[in-house]
């Protein structure tokens, strides 16, 4: 799919709809759609039948940029569907470390206007905590201060904790958040720095290893 026509798509529902940008280009959400709760469950998009009570659950987008580039194919019909839930946490089309800068702040920006774009047509937003490299990180202006914002964990790799300790620190302090909510394993050095900056957390089991942990119960 071509992501520059869809931006320019994106980009122009948002200017009709009347939604103001940041310095840098990224669309502000409106503060009304963003969720200010714990849900009971957080589960991927691709699983979300398996949800016990959908309007307590919120939907995540923490999968491989494939499945991603899917649900961008079908984004009009998708918020029907998230409508029907708690909310969906922030779309996460990646922004690795190591990519080049531009590629970095583009999928960000792709991030944050299918964020408002869902948000426009009713759909409740948790705020995605992911930045590409230090330099991304008002991308996260898209989002109130304080509030609750959404971690997901799997696929980091323990050889990135240093430069991720130092990331979580300046993300904490750019953006002070009233929780986190982890999907996946939380390492133990994050949750000393939470305990440090007193960041309430709640962590939730992803899919993968709660289905494996239900198969060896039974």
């Amino acid at each position: 799919m071509n992501l520059f026509k869809l931006a320019e798509k994106l980009h122009q529902s948002l200017v009709d709809a009347g939604v103001e940008f940041t310095h840098d280009g990224y669309p502000i959400i409106p503060k009304e759609m963003i969720l200010k709760n714990y849900p009971d469950e957080m589960i991927p998009f691709e699983h979300r039948n398996s949800c016990k009570n959908p309007q307590a659950t919120v939907l995540t987008h923490f999968s491989n940029d494939e499945l991603l580039y899917r649900r961008l194919r079908h984004i009009d019909k998708d918020i029907e569907i998230c409508k029907s839930y708690m909310g969906v946490a922030g779309f996460d089309l990646s922004p690795r470390l190591g990519w080049d800068i531009e590629q970095q702040r583009f999928n960000l920006l792709i991030n944050q206007m299918v964020n408002a774009y869902r948000a426009i047509n009713g759909v409740k937003i948790l705020p995605n905590f992911r930045i590409g490299d230090i330099t991304t990180i008002s991308s996260l202006d898209s989002f109130p201060a304080n509030g609750l914002y959404a971690v997901g964990t799997l696929g980091c790799s323990k050889a990135y904790a240093s430069i991720n300790s130092t990331y979580l620190k300046t993300k904490l302090l750019y953006k002070r958040p009233d929780g986190l909510l982890v999907y996946g394993n939380l390492m133990p050095q994050y949750k000393a720095i939470l305990y440090d900056f007193g960041i309430p957390y709640r962590v939730y089991e992803d899919f993968k290893s709660t289905c494996y942990r239900k198969r060896r119960v039974s």
